[in-house]
């Protein structure tokens, strides 16, 4: 799956609710959905993501694998 409502280098962020696992707001520019796997988890249908995690200030953290809330995820095409 690839994102393809907005350009490239966007970063996201998700509220804590949203992802797992973490505290507080997270920051990532997606590279890649993996929905070959979807997870249920109380109810919702989650995905892996990997991206790299941004901080506030714009500064790279570093390469993320999280799992995200399908709902919250933005519009997105199988390939």
């Amino acid at each position: 799956m690839t994102i393809e409502s907005r350009p490239a280098g966007t970063i996201w962020t998700f509220a804590e609710e949203d992802y797992r696992f973490g505290a507080g707001p997270l920051r990532i520019r997606i590279e890649r959905v993996l929905a070959s796997a979807p997870l249920q988890h109380d109810g919702d249908l989650w995905y892996e993501v990997e991206g790299v995690e941004m901080s506030d200030q714009g500064q790279v953290v570093g390469p993320r694998r999280v799992t995200v809330r399908a709902s919250r995820l933005p519009t997105a095409r199988r390939h």
